[in-house]
């Protein structure tokens, strides 16, 4: 069980990795919809 989840782990390790070699943005459309969204609200809370 121990080293099935070790072995699990270092693939997504190196699946993740490989995708950053590539270029691959898997969260680019949720972190830009994000910062955006934080942008607008910090904007609109933060008033004197």
């Amino acid at each position: 069980m121990i080293k099935t989840n070790l072995v699990i782990g270092l693939l997504a390790l190196a699946f993740f990795t490989h995708a950053q070699y590539q270029g691959w943005n898997l969260f680019e459309q949720s972190a830009a919809a994000q910062t955006s969204r934080l942008a607008g609200s910090a904007s609109r809370t933060y008033h004197k």
